[in-house]
């Protein structure tokens, strides 16, 4: 079921992207990162979440790599955040808070 949902959201956002003007990547299955986009010289490397919180921690080491992947391709490190039944929320690494184990955000 959770699959299903993180495909789906998935899927969701590339169209988004894609009507926007950007040229989009998605990864199947499990590979990080979810989606790779660019659009005029901009590229931006995004891992999809969904949460019932008006909050998300993201695990440390995935941050950081998913940071190491989007410096390597000259890219932005965005996650996008899915709320159930409200959207989501594009989120730049640098408004995540640092946590002794983790990353938080807030999605108020």
């Amino acid at each position: 079921m959770a699959y299903k949902k993180g495909y789906a959201f998935e899927r969701e956002l590339k169209k988004h992207l894609e009507k926007e003007g950007w040229c989009v990547i998605r990864s199947g299955g499990s590979k990080k990162p979810d989606i790779v986009a660019a659009k005029d010289g901009k590229i931006i490397v995004i891992e999809c979440k969904s949460t019932i919180k008006d909050c998300a921690y993201l695990e440390k080491d995935e941050v950081k790599k998913l940071i190491m992947v989007a410096t390597a391709f000259g890219g932005e490190c965005i996650y996008a955040i899915k709320q159930n039944n409200k959207g989501f929320s594009l989120i730049d690494t640098d408004q995540l808070i640092e946590k002794e184990n983790s990353y938080f955000v807030s999605l108020k």
